[in-house]
């Protein structure tokens, strides 16, 4: 997967936009907005930052992965490639990882994906012979490609989004590709705005403790969290 975020001047910017849009609640009068918008983000006072978006563009990553991507709904807009109006003769397809160490199943892996490609290419040029239509020929011959294929896709996020995002995808329950992703969306993300860096983490650090329901270990839980507190402050009381 490459990551490019496409207006990387307007999100080094970011802090500073976001303390122009904050600046009008307190009618605040300062030469330095940035200041307002670091005083913001560090207050969790989010609603000006919400003019501002980050926009990525994903390129090579899996269609899987993209469509669990775009389930964050809060603060972002996407676009995905069509794979109607694009033609995928050349479609690649990641072997899942799990498989890599067995000879049979990865040999029959690459003998599927070479049947597939000339599966889709015989339905591409039979549609088209018959319609005149690349739109339609794309149309029918993507119903053979696999989920797992490579596509691109450009989403914008505000900070509230990528906040969200980070929480609930850098978990180490997280799909192993989307939790990939996401750790090179937040490596990108906070290159341009250093101090979005405490907030982009997974949410159990970013608590103090784990609010799913099967959790790793990493952090307690919240009855495990409540009953330490519970304890401490009973001693204390005693």
């Amino acid at each position: 997967m490459r990551i490019t975020i496409l207006n990387p001047e307007q999100a080094t910017k970011l802090l500073h936009y976001w303390g122009m849009f904050a600046a009008v609640c307190y009618n605040t009068q300062t030469n330095e907005p940035e200041k307002i918008g670091k005083h913001c983000l560090k207050s969790g006072h989010f609603s000006g930052s919400r003019s501002q978006y980050i926009i990525f563009k994903i390129e090579d990553c899996p269609r899987d992965t993209v469509d669990q991507l775009v389930r964050h709904e809060q603060g972002c807009c996407k676009n995905v490639r069509s794979f109607r109006y694009v033609n995928m003769e050349d479609f690649n397809c990641t072997i899942p990882s799990e498989i890599k160490d067995n000879r049979k199943l990865v040999a029959m892996w690459h003998l599927n994906m070479q049947n597939t490609r000339a599966l889709y290419t015989a339905i591409e040029n039979y549609v088209y012979e018959k319609t005149k239509s690349h739109e339609r020929a794309n149309e029918q011959a993507r119903k053979c490609l696999p989920i797992h294929t490579d596509t691109t896709v450009c989403i914008g996020m505000d900070v509230e989004a990528l906040i969200h995002l980070a929480h609930k995808r850098l978990c180490t329950r997280t799909e192993e590709e989307l939790n990939t992703l996401t750790r090179a969306i937040v490596a990108h993300a906070s290159a341009v705005i250093p101090e979005l860096k405490p907030y982009l983490v997974c949410q159990c650090d970013y608590l103090g403790w784990c609010p799913e329901a099967k959790g790793c270990g990493k952090k307690p839980s919240k009855a495990m969290l409540d009953a330490i507190v519970k304890e401490h402050y009973n001693g204390k009381s005693n």
